[in-house]
């Protein structure tokens, strides 16, 4: 796998940013956007110019940050690379920036009024992932993805404009949904690396040893478990689905995709069960297609 940030990591010039101007920051971070290989890129395409800019260098910043915390690449060096990320990204609340993401996000942050607490959650929740590979409850994994995955819903409404309070709760419980979505399907990737998300009660509960998960063998309970994850992970996304429509053009475009998006791969792992231990879902046009037509049976109810 090609790292998204290798090619300046290494390299001192790159890494402070010299010789960018605002074209080529900004050139960088939709590239970031585009090229990585995650399951949920930002549609830019659905957005104005100047929103495409600002949600291309919040992707940057989150997707490098995730980066130090989790690839292979920066092994040892984690902790460091977040210090120094996050004292780029309060110098450039100040004003300063020197990186080409700090760069495009500065604009960003002066277009669109953007509050730094939600960058600063993401990379506390970075932080925790280079040390803390398991979890007691369910609510110590919410409390993860209020950290990790709820900011990024949050900086896209102000992007939008959309500032009616009500959406904020609504955002929150897709974008959570989402983030349980990804640890649900990506249990076998997160054994190989000693993490696991699924919460040591509901382990316990249904009889299913954490030493079988991280070696791969599989148990009794784990195809029980899996299903029963997927069903309240289900639940979040019904209970944020009246976003859909209250969002505004394009954020009910751009959240109503995301949210069928999610909604494939869910069940796609709900389908497989115990074989996440095996092998990562990957959605595909098909399985996009399904629950679109699912979701079209019951599309009166998003709109109530």
């Amino acid at each position: 796998m090609t790292l998204a940030v290798a090619p300046w990591a290494c390299d001192e010039n790159l890494l402070h940013g010299q010789g960018f101007g605002i074209e080529a920051s900004r050139r960088y971070c939709r590239g970031m956007a585009r090229g990585h290989y995650e399951n949920f890129p930002v549609a830019l395409s659905l957005f104005d110019k100047g929103q495409q800019r600002a949600l291309a260098a919040i992707y940057a910043f989150a997707r490098t940050a995730d980066d130090f915390a989790d690839e292979s690449g920066f092994s040892g060096l984690r902790e460091r690379m977040l210090a120094d990320w996050e004292r780029q990204l309060r110098a450039c609340f100040e004003g300063e920036a020197t990186h080409p993401v700090f760069i495009a996000l500065r604009e960003a942050v002066a277009a669109h009024d953007l509050p730094i607490e939600p960058f600063l959650d993401l990379l506390d929740a970075f932080v925790q992932d280079c040390s803390k590979t398991s979890y007691a409850t369910f609510d110590e994994v919410l409390d993860y993805c209020r950290r990790s995955a709820n900011p990024v819903g949050r900086l896209v409404l102000k992007v939008l404009g959309a500032k009616k309070p009500e959406l904020v709760p609504w955002s929150d419980r897709i974008c959570t949904a989402l983030q349980l979505t990804n640890f649900w399907q990506d249990i076998s990737v997160d054994a190989k690396k000693s993490r696991i998300y699924l919460p040591d009660e509901d382990l316990e509960r249904f009889k299913v040893p954490a030493a079988a998960i991280l070696n791969r063998r599989g148990a009794l309970g784990f195809g029980p478990l899996v299903r029963f994850e997927a069903a309240r992970t289900k639940a979040l996304f019904l209970e944020g689905r009246p976003l859909l429509a209250r969002a505004g053009f394009p954020g009910t475009l751009y959240f109503s995709a995301v949210w069928l998006g999610g909604r494939a791969v869910l069940r796609m792992v709900r389908e497989a069960g115990e074989q996440v231990l095996h092998r990562r879902p990957v959605l595909c046009a098909r399985s996009f297609v399904r629950v679109a037509a699912g979701a079209g049976r019951d599309r009166l109810a998003v709109l109530a």
